[in-house]
């Protein structure tokens, strides 16, 4: 609080505080009439703590939706990038989901036979195996973009992953290596 608020408080007139300070009148005004203003810079927000939550729930529920289908099925009055960024506000970030092989519950217990039956293999018996692989290359449109909100990265569930699917204009090239000289 300022001096000479304290002083006209006491009961003390503008002229007194004016001696006893040594200032102008319009000083001694103006620190009657100043309020700290609280600082507002840029745009209010157009949503609410309640929708951010809202928003931040729903992304959380369904972590492959959009931010289109968020604002569509909440019926907010923003624009999508403005969920994007309360969803980024949120440590909400999107993420490319992990694509897993199509495997079946028996290929996976092939698989962990056959490494159980060679794991004391020794590294001469390995070096004689010709390692085979295949690849896929899309020759019409796109494999598909999905993204899908992650609020942490290095864990990565079941749900948040999916199988690839072989679609039908592919083609496959097929590849052989083999650790030691021929």
């Amino acid at each position: 609080m300022h001096f000479s608020l304290k002083l006209i408080g006491e009961g003390k007139t503008y002229k007194e505080v004016q001696k006893i300070i040594g200032c102008s009148a319009k000083m001694i005004s103006n620190a009657l009439k100043w309020r700290a203003k609280p600082e507002t810079r840029g745009r209010k927000r157009k949503t609410t703590i309640k929708m951010d939550r809202r928003i931040t729930r729903m992304a959380k529920a369904q972590p492959m939706i959009s931010s289109r289908m968020i604002k569509d099925s909440l019926e907010l009055p923003v624009s999508t990038v403005t969920v994007r960024r309360r969803l980024c506000e949120a440590n909400l970030f999107t993420r490319i989901p992990r694509k897993v092989p199509l495997l079946k519950k028996r290929h996976v217990q092939k698989r962990l036979q056959f490494a159980k039956e060679h794991i004391n293999w020794p590294k001469e018996k390995w070096r004689n195996i010709l390692w085979t692989d295949e690849s896929k290359v899309v020759l019409f449109g796109s494999k598909g973009h999905l993204r899908m909100t992650s609020d942490n990265l290095p864990t990565i569930h079941k749900q948040i992953s999916f199988p690839s699917i072989f679609l039908n204009s592919f083609t496959q090239f097929f590849t052989c290596k083999q650790t030691r000289d021929l």
